[in-house]
């Protein structure tokens, strides 16, 4: 394997000799495109090669050319690029192992500081629910935390209690709650804003360090045939860190910055508001959609309304501070990009997307985004793609879909993602890295899962809602440009647009998939496989 960048990266390329599939609508289809300084010169039949007779020539050798994909919803800055620093709890989901996986973790990071594992699952997710007791056996004297996989719940030691000051008179804060027991006394757990305050401890760093993680951990993009990502939730201490590895000619993928609080959660930020708005910057590094959180993701903080049966049933709670800030955000010029789980929820969202029509700039597109969008009904459906919306999804969670398809509804489709197409709202898959249940960065098995509509073990789940794997594909590309408002410089094959490129291997079959053989950035080849 290789991820070094090209030392020929300047001279003109072209390549020929196999299926390129530009994701243009004006042209789907072509045999050969030319890449001079990091963007694409010229595509078309092989007659364009006579207009430049100096280019090198790649033969494609019978394989797939077509734009490198877009991780259109990847938390790079926080949870991602601390992973690799913390213990890895994903798929475990007996109790004596996830202890004993944090107390490697304390034996491998010794001293006084925190021990944090990321992706516990709890007993609603096949695993084991836990509280401050049970990480009290791994430390009574360092503070402990357990970030639970969808991170909209953790679990801490007492030491970490104590140390943010939480206690029987603590009040749960705006958005937040700490589970209690039947004296008050809080068990360790915290949901939702709740966990902002250990958040910010745990993830404060320098700049510099920072910006080490961030570059170490996009590099591992590459393999996957990924170029650029959205960063879903970019802290003023990440844009910073952003920033530097820009500067310093250092930042491996194109990131498009979507602006947030103080940490993941904090829908508070006014402080930011005051800055470079959506769009501003250039093809490498990118302001996007202000980031802000609707729900979360637990039976508590999800707000769902299901008709079943010509009955109605309400359960959870959507946030109750989104709506002020989304419409601080579009006065100021911001597009808008909103966490929206249940289906109530993103009616609330919607109608504050409605809303804010009236108080948007002169001439401003809205563009209103919704990530996620669990449970949706055809209305629904119908008032985002009224209002030129789109909607990032994650295929991942599919598998864990079983238990949802046992829930028959009279109004409103679970994991609607060939609705959503066929009702014209623009669709981007994505990972949630390292949010979820796998680690979903590979958009050649999301499109598997998407496409077949399975659990990623053979299950198919909602047959109805099957797109084709190319339109998967283009959701990794073309759909993630515009949900990003990149449309005009990438995820198209196109002359002028930016020069990121991914080499499939095999056919452009889900039920045989390809591999990804190389990957080039701005006209340099930086993974060969």
């Amino acid at each position: 394997m290789n991820n070094t960048v090209n030392a020929k990266n300047n001279l003109t390329i072209a390549f020929k000799g196999g299926r390129i599939l530009t994701m243009d609508p004006e042209q789907k289809y072509a045999d050969a495109i030319v890449v001079r300084e990091g963007q694409i010169a010229a595509v078309g039949d092989t007659s364009i090669l006579k207009s430049f007779p100096d280019a090198e020539i790649h033969d494609l050798k019978d394989r797939v050319l077509l734009p490198a994909f877009i991780d259109s919803h990847n938390h790079l800055s926080s949870f991602g690029c601390f992973l690799p620093t913390w213990a890895n709890l994903i798929g475990l989901t007996e109790k004596e192992a996830i202890l004993e996986a944090i107390k490697r973790q304390a034996r491998k990071e010794p001293g006084k500081g925190w021990v944090v594992g990321f992706g516990w699952f709890d007993a609603r997710m096949g695993g084991v629910d836990l509280t401050k007791k049970d990480l009290d056996e791994v430390s009574s004297e360092r503070p402990v935390l357990l970030i639970q996989t969808t991170f909209h719940q953790s679990v801490v030691n007492t030491q970490a209690l104590e140390l943010l000051g939480i206690n029987r008179a603590t009040p749960d804060p705006r958005c937040g709650i700490i589970l209690r027991e039947s004296d008050v006394t809080p068990t360790g757990v915290l949901v939702e804003s709740a966990q902002i305050p250990v958040f910010k401890l745990v993830m404060e760093t320098d700049i510099d360090t920072l910006a080490d993680l961030i570059e170490a951990r996009a590099k591992e993009l590459f393999q996957f045939g990924i170029t650029a990502v959205h960063d879903p939730g970019v802290t003023p201490d990440a844009e910073a860190a952003y920033k530097k590895l820009h500067d310093e000619g250092r930042l491996p993928v194109s990131v498009l910055m979507m602006p947030h609080g103080g940490t993941l959660l904090d829908n508070q930020l006014n402080h930011r508001l005051q800055g470079q708005v959506t769009g501003m910057g250039d093809e490498r590094l990118r302001v996007g959609p202000v980031k802000l959180f609707a729900d979360g993701a637990t039976a508590e903080t999800v707000a769902f309304s299901l008709k079943i049966g010509g009955q109605t049933i309400n359960s959870g709670k959507y946030r109750d501070d989104f709506e002020e800030m989304l419409f601080s955000s579009i006065e100021k010029g911001f597009q808008v990009c909103v966490h929206s789980f249940g289906n109530a929820t993103t009616d609330a969202v919607l109608k504050a997307f409605e809303n804010a029509a009236i108080r948007a700039p002169a001439g401003f597109e809205m563009r209103p985004r919704l990530e996620h969008v669990t449970l949706i009904n055809s209305l629904q459906i119908k008032r985002l793609a009224g209002m030129g919306g789109c909607a990032c999804i994650q295929p991942q969670f599919l598998s864990r879909a079983q238990n949802t398809k046992q829930v028959v509804l009279d109004d409103g489709k679970w994991y609607a993602y060939g609705d959503l197409v066929k009702g014209g709202v623009i669709v981007a898959s994505s990972s949630d890295n390292p949010g979820g249940f796998m680690d979903a960065r590979d958009p050649i098995q999301g499109s598997v899962m998407g496409s077949t509509m399975s659990d990623g073990a053979g299950n198919v789940i909602f047959p109805d809602q099957v797109l084709p794997f190319e339109q998967w594909l283009w959701m990794y590309t073309a759909g993630g440009a515009y949900a990003g408002g990149q449309e005009k410089e990438r995820g198209m094959l196109k002359k002028g647009m930016v020069a990121d490129l991914v080499i499939l291997e095999g056919n452009l079959d889900p039920k045989n998939p390809p591999v990804v053989a190389e990957t080039w950035a701005a006209g340099k080849r930086v993974y060969t496989r």
